[in-house]
């Protein structure tokens, strides 16, 4: 099974955007229990932080919002917030992604964030939405 840490720009692009895009499709997969995507306190209580400004709060109440990541929990594997932490990518508030990552032995890093996409040598590498759909086999490779 193919197992993703998906960034929290993932997530919240899932959760308010289009039920048809990359992302969407990503976290219906996990639900569905296609995919395996890891997690840890940390990135939830990144996308719950980001989940209360004001864009997300127009497009989910604060009940939405709280579902949605009590059911994310629930079907996503827990690991422990990253102890050991390398100071890797340009913005070492990342940093804990690749930790992660490495950790849990995930394929890749699903992410929108360039600085992650654009790394040299990143192992496990990072993947946009659509190249992890790809991937996984949800959708044809263009």
């Amino acid at each position: 099974m193919t197992r993703f840490v998906l960034d929290a720009n993932i997530l919240l692009a899932a959760l308010a955007g289009s039920p048809a895009s990359p992302p969407a499709l990503l976290l219906t997969a996990v639900h569905d229990g296609d995919i395996e995507a890891v997690t840890c306190p940390l990135l939830i209580e990144e996308i719950r932080e980001n989940l209360e400004k004001p864009y997300f709060r127009k497009r989910l109440s604060e009940l939405q919002a709280s579902e949605a990541i009590d059911a994310y929990s629930a079907v996503a594997v827990m690991f422990d917030n990253p102890a050991d932490v390398e100071t890797v990518l340009r913005d070492p508030e990342d940093d804990y992604l690749l930790a992660l990552a490495r950790g849990s032995n995930a394929q890749a890093i699903v992410t929108g964030d360039k600085d992650l996409l654009d790394h040299p040598g990143l192992t496990p590498r990072a993947l946009d939405p659509r190249s992890a759909c790809e991937l996984a086999g949800l959708i044809e490779a263009s």
